[in-house]
């Protein structure tokens, strides 16, 4: 393919104020308002690095047309337009259907380099955007999520396993020939470093994703619910196997039963981020009794500020994965003031509870243990307050500002370039720091 050169490489570099500003291409599979949890990480990475002057176009399969934001640095560029004609075809055909995503993905990129020279391109490791970008000339860094197959529909059909198979091989590649690799948590790094089979001497770094503010701001204003509301507590993620959530729905039937039995309000739950009729559907498959069901309320897919008035509310918030790749649900709780429960059987989430003790962690995910540990977690008021302030104290340090000094560090070891002290961040919608470069 046509080799893609750094605009950085033309432009001489007298004085930090006269350099050009970094440009990022970032490739991602959703972006805001979708509530993902991917969408989530490309948004704070986005937002990350613009605050220090670097502009970022960000590549999403979740729309075809392009739109500005909120930060004059950041454009959003759909790519589901170009999946037309074979690309089309190829997207029914088991495992072609990643080689016609990332044909797409290139293309897109492609053009707005000849329109706008990019000096770096990141993208997600899960089902390898970047696949057809690897041999263009610039410095490619992989950021990683889930891989692909963590999440993929359970089948064992020969289509499912051969679409699995080329993924994993994908990334694999994307995620070896890389010019550097970020994860999300020690934890993380060692599963990424495993499932891929990194060669020794792989420029693999960890860096935390931030906290978006308007989640931090909130969590920090809004009071505690009081003593004598009755047990709110919430969810938010998708339906995937991994999440826990069939688990979380059987034990939270046990805790209102719990709750009858002592003639106690009802505890209330929260669900947010699934797809409609989901809920309903797996309430009925599990078996759920008709009193627990009264007791659920779905809100579907929100916004961050829907998501906060939601979640406002609550007491706590459960999340009891048995794997998190970003472990953005924890720290959001956290950052919120809202107590965690969290599975031990996700290493993430034992190393974050031990650390920051701000919530309790379940022996396992199976229903009976959730069941109990929300029981004693959430009579105890002054342990729950405690807990907050805890959560509401490490926030602080999960800035953008961080995140994206962390991650400007891991570009410029991609692009062979020196350590440099970075700009003082300015959380400001039209922020006009540069880094040098």
């Amino acid at each position: 393919m046509t080799h893609l050169q750094s605009s950085l490489q033309h432009e001489p570099v007298d004085a930090p104020d006269s350099s050009p500003a970094l440009e990022v291409a970032l490739l991602t599979w959703e972006y805001p308002p979708i509530p993902t949890a991917k969408g989530r990480v490309a948004c704070e990475t986005a937002h990350a690095l613009a605050a220090h002057g670097v502009n970022v176009r960000v590549f999403t399969m979740d729309r075809d047309d392009v739109v500005t934001t909120d930060h004059d640095r950041i454009e959003v560029i759909g790519c589901a337009g170009r999946i037309t004609g074979l690309r089309r075809l190829m997207r029914a055909i088991p495992g072609l259907e990643h080689l016609a995503a990332a044909a797409a993905f290139r293309e897109r990129v492609q053009d707005e380099h000849e329109r706008h020279p990019f000096d770096l391109i990141e993208a997600t490791n899960c089902g390898a955007p970047a696949a057809m970008l690897m041999d263009c000339g610039l410095p490619i860094v992989i950021r990683n999520t889930a891989p692909h197959a963590i999440d993929a529909p359970r089948s064992n059909t020969m289509g499912s396993r051969l679409s699995a198979f080329v993924a994993r091989g994908l990334e694999a590649k994307c995620a070896n020939s890389a010019a550097a690799v970020i994860s999300n948590s020690r934890t993380h790094a060692s599963f990424i470093k495993d499932w891929y089979e990194f060669r020794p001497g792989h420029i693999h770094m960890v860096t935390p994703v931030s906290v978006d503010p308007q989640i931090a701001r909130a969590g920090a204003s809004l009071p505690y619910p009081p003593a004598h509301a009755r047990l709110r507590l919430g969810y938010v993620g998708d339906g995937s196997a991994r999440k826990g959530l069939d688990e979380l729905l059987i034990a939270f039937d046990i805790v209102v039963h719990a709750s009858q039995a002592k003639d106690e309000p009802l505890p209330e739950l929260h669900v947010i981020g699934l797809d409609a009729a989901d809920i309903d559907n797996r309430m009925a498959k599990l078996g759920i009794s008709e009193i627990a069901r009264e007791q659920i309320l779905d809100f579907g897919r929100l916004t961050d500020e829907s998501m906060s008035h939601v979640l406002a509310r609550c007491h706590g918030i459960v999340a009891p994965s048995r794997y998190q790749s970003t472990g953005s649900i924890y720290r959001e709780a956290a950052a919120f003031g809202r107590p965690l429960v969290a599975s031990e059987e996700d290493p993430a989430a034992a190393e974050f509870l031990r650390k920051y003790a701000c919530g309790r962690l379940a022996p396992s995910c199976e229903p009976g243990d959730l069941a109990r540990t929300i029981l004693e977690t959430f009579s105890d008021r002054a342990q729950l307050v405690q807990m907050r302030h805890r959560g509401l104290d490490a926030a602080k340090s999960w800035s953008r500002a961080e995140f994206g000094a962390r991650t400007l560090q891991v570009y410029r070891r991609a692009m062979n370039l020196a350590p440099i002290s970075l700009p003082a961040y300015q959380d400001g919608q039209t922020s006009k720091t540069r880094i040098t470069i």
